[in-house]
């Protein structure tokens, strides 16, 4: 990662959803959370803009939320995205990185993804940083 000097900008959104976890304890009975994701994107200071900005907050937020709609009340595993294996917290935090990365290319090309977090509680973590 590069240490030239950046921004890290935040924004987060959330749903409601299932999913199963064969294997893993209780886990693998059908159980829902309310998610939350925190997506933070990168931006070199050489990219601000005129104004000194590098993306509008509500941008990061917009992306959030629409990489995460067809989430919403819905059983994770029955998603193509996790068709293969079941929608662990890890899962989920590179699918919502995958997403946000092609979203942003056109939305807000000076931002990259500098990582995703996603909660499945409020105790409960993870961070997915794809570089």
């Amino acid at each position: 990662m590069s240490r030239d000097p950046h921004y890290l900008l935040s924004a987060e959104a959330g749903f409601s959803a299932a999913h199963t976890l064969p294997g893993i304890d209780m886990c693998q009975r059908l159980h829902g959370h309310n998610w939350r994701v925190r997506l933070t994107v990168r931006v070199p200071e050489s990219r601000l803009d005129g104004l000194g900005m590098g993306v509008d907050f509500r941008e990061i937020e917009r992306v959030a939320r629409d990489v995460v709609a067809d989430f919403e009340h819905r059983y994770l595993n029955d998603l193509p995205e996790f068709s293969d294996r079941p929608p662990t917290a890890e899962r989920v935090a590179k699918v919502v990185c995958s997403r946000a990365t092609e979203r942003l290319a056109n939305l807000a090309p000076a931002a990259e993804v500098a990582d995703v977090e996603v909660w499945e509680t409020p105790e409960y973590r993870v961070v997915y940083r794809p570089v």
